[in-house]
């Protein structure tokens, strides 16, 4: 007779692994399994297909618009009474297409995508992001799964201002309209994770002017930009931390095309490891990237004129 546990999906929504816990619960990962503590959730919904809002407790009273799911999550870990501080509260949201302009996160919360839109099998959040400023209502550690940040007009897509730390993106396609500048931008970022996405041109092949990607200013500590596929008419990524103040930051298996430089380190500190680089520009350093070849290893460079190994090979 098949057992319970032997029925259950190998893998989490997030790629994480589904078990049962030595108390017989289903886990994911590191995750807690949800829990109420005086009636209040720590999972949430958001169905833009919906004619109105409900109390977002489940996908039949689901929240008709993103803000209130992520207002939600952020409400649940404020609260004390649920020890709440030390968990992660859960955001699941479907629709063909959220239209509304996003200026706040949730403190430590799971926004998962579980919908669809014609093109991506991802859930569309169609507007202009520019979350809030640092302020005593923080947050940090905000993690974006399966979703499509689709700009709604020229600029900037997804823009995140200084010490809002630990944001991540996960499966998350970031794609630009006419005009567009930065797909993502963030200042003095710590603990940000870019992991398996696309930074995609609109339809008509431009791209990003400016950059894909671009870290601002001043201390950076524990950057990730892994496994992404990153499209770009100005740079992929412009690094432009601190000189010097670049710690433990990484670029791994990044497969970037940009009309200039694919990678621009202002810092020289970013590790930069078994990336394949394609340029517009002419190959070498200044013209289809710029870092440093003491932290980097392993990379492939494709310019207009030739393909070169990064570090070169004596």
């Amino acid at each position: 007779m098949a057992t319970y546990a032997a029925k259950l999906r190998k893998e989490a929504i997030d790629n994480s692994t589904i078990k049962l816990n030595s108390l017989g619960k289903i886990t994911a990962g590191g995750v807690m399994e949800p829990f109420s503590s005086s009636g209040r959730p720590s999972v949430f919904y958001a169905d833009g297909n919906v004619t109105s809002s409900g109390d977002g407790r489940s996908w039949d009273t689901a929240f008709k618009t993103l803000k209130e799911g992520l207002a939600a999550c952020h409400s649940y870990m404020s609260t004390s009474a649920n020890r709440a501080w030390a968990q992660r509260a859960t955001l699941y949201c479907c629709a063909e297409n959220f239209t509304e302009d996003i200026t706040q996160f949730a403190e430590k919360t799971d926004i998962v995508g579980v919908g669809t839109t014609n093109q991506h099998p991802r859930v569309r959040i169609e507007g202009t992001h520019v979350l809030e400023a640092y302020t005593e209502d923080t947050y940090h550690s905000c993690r974006w799964f399966n979703c499509e940040f689709y700009g709604a007009a020229a600029g900037i897509i997804v823009d995140i201002p200084a010490n809002q730390n630990g944001q991540e993106f996960h499966n998350c396609v970031f794609s630009a309209v006419d005009g567009a500048t930065i797909g993502l931008r963030a200042v003095q970022s710590h603990d940000m994770v870019i992991k398996n996405c696309w930074f995609d041109p609109n339809t008509s092949g431009t791209g990003f002017a400016t950059a894909a990607i671009q870290i601002n200013a001043g201390v950076c500590t524990n950057f990730l930009l892994e496994d992404n596929r990153i499209f770009s008419a100005g740079i992929g990524l412009d690094f432009n931390c601190t000189a010097g103040q670049a710690l433990n930051c990484w670029a791994i298996h990044n497969n970037i095309f940009a009309t200039g430089q694919t990678i621009d380190d202002e810092s020289t500190n970013l590790f930069v490891t078994d990336n394949r680089l394609i340029s517009a520009a002419t190959e070498g350093t200044g013209s289809a990237w710029t870092f440093s070849t003491a932290r980097s290893a392993g990379n492939i460079s494709t310019g207009s004129n030739d393909t070169k190994n990064v570090p070169a090979n004596d």
